[in-house]
C-alpha cells in the first residue's frame, strides 16, 4: 500500500460494500459499521459518504450506521448514459432501502440528501424513528454564489465540472471549512477523471434555481407531503456560515416543517461536520434521545 492510500484508509477506515439497484446492473456503494438501531446517512452535492466518516465512528458503538453513496457519487458506479436527477436518486434510494430490508431507521441528511430522505420518510413514515437535518434547500434555491450560477451555463459547466475538479474545489475552499490537505484529497478521490464527474455536472444542472427546472416538480411534491411527518422527531443542525444554503433557506424550512427543533452554529460552514465537533456531539445526543429503548435492549 502506498503512503497516499495508507493516509486515505486512516481517514476512511471502512469496508466497501455494494448493492445493485436497477435492471441495468448499476450498483451503489455503501459502508456499514456498528450494531443497534439503523441510522441511514444521505449525502448531497458534490460530496459522498466520506463527509460522515467522523460522525459514523462516534455513533458506531451505539448504532448500526449505513452511509450510502448516490449513484454517480463516491465509489458507486458512474454510468455515462444516465440522467442524474433528484427523482432518479430517490428511486435508487428506495430500491437500496428495500434491498437492505430496513424496518425502522433514523435519517441523517445533507443538501439534496434531505430531498431523498424526506421522500423515503413520506413513503414509509411508520419506519422513521427520527430525522437529523444538515443545511439544505429542498425547494427552488433562493440564490447561489455567482461563480456557481455561472457554472450552470451548459458549456461552462462541461468544461469546469467535467474537465477539472474546480467546482468541488470551490466548495472545499470557501467558508468555514477547516480541512487539511489530506481531507480535501479524500473528498476529491472518487472524482479523478472526466468520466467520473458526470453526476457532478448533472447535479449542478439539477439545482432548481429557475422555475423551468424539471426537478422542481419532484421537490414540490416532497414539500407538499411534508405534513405527513408532523409528528416525527426532527431537528435541524444549521451552519450559519454556509455560503450555499443561507438564512432564507432556513426560514423556508421553518414554514415547511414548523415542528422541527433547531440548533445553529455560528462558526459552521457547508462542511459543518468538519468544522464543528460540537455538531457531531449534538447529533449523537439527538439520536440517542430518540432510540427505542425497549427495542434496543433486545438487539
Amino acid at each position: 500500500m502506498s503512503k497516499k492510500d495508507d493516509t486515505f484508509s486512516k481517514l476512511y477506515p471502512f469496508t466497501s460494500q455494494f448493492s445493485e439497484i436497477d435492471s441495468a446492473g448499476n450498483r451503489v456503494h455503501y459502508i456499514e459499521v456498528g450494531k443497534g438501531e439503523t441510522v441511514l446517512f444521505l449525502h448531497g452535492f458534490p460530496t459522498w459518504s466520506f463527509m460522515y466518516r467522523n460522525l459514523i465512528l462516534e455513533l458506531a458503538p451505539d448504532f448500526r450506521c449505513i452511509a450510502l453513496d448516490n449513484l454517480g457519487y463516491g465509489f458507486s458506479d458512474k454510468p455515462l448514459r444516465y440522467k442524474y436527477t433528484i427523482k432518479k436518486h430517490i428511486e435508487n434510494a428506495i430500491k437500496f432501502a428495500e434491498n437492505m430490508h430496513f424496518k425502522k431507521f433514523h435519517l441523517v441528511m445533507h443538501d439534496f440528501g434531505v430531498g431523498i430522505g424526506l421522500a423515503l420518510a413520506e413513503r414509509w413514515p411508520e419506519r422513521i424513528s427520527s430525522m437529523a437535518f444538515l443545511n439544505s434547500s429542498c425547494f427552488k434555491h433562493p440564490r447561489l454564489p455567482f461563480s456557481i450560477t455561472l457554472m450552470k451555463i451548459p458549456i461552462i459547466s462541461t468544461i469546469l465540472t467535467r474537465c477539472t475538479n474546480l467546482l468541488q474545489s470551490i466548495f472545499l475552499h470557501i467558508g468555514m471549512n477547516f480541512l487539511t490537505e489530506d481531507v480535501k484529497k479524500g473528498y476529491l478521490k472518487p472524482y479523478d477523471s472526466f468520466l467520473s464527474r458526470a453526476a457532478i455536472s448533472d447535479g449542478l444542472a439539477d439545482i432548481p434555481l429557475f422555475p423551468d427546472n424539471p426537478s422542481l416538480e419532484t421537490y414540490y411534491d416532497i414539500e407538499g407531503k411534508a405534513f405527513i411527518l408532523s409528528s416525527k422527531k426532527m431537528k435541524f443542525f444549521w451552519a450559519d456560515l454556509d455560503f450555499f444554503h443561507n438564512f432564507t433557506s432556513l426560514k423556508r424550512w421553518a414554514k415547511i416543517l414548523p415542528n422541527a427543533l433547531l440548533k445553529r452554529y455560528e462558526q459552521g460552514g457547508y462542511f459543518l461536520l468538519e468544522d464543528s465537533p460540537e455538531a457531531r456531539h449534538d447529533i449523537r445526543a439527538f439520536l440517542l434521545k430518540h432510540r427505542d429503548i425497549n427495542r434496543s435492549l433486545f438487539k
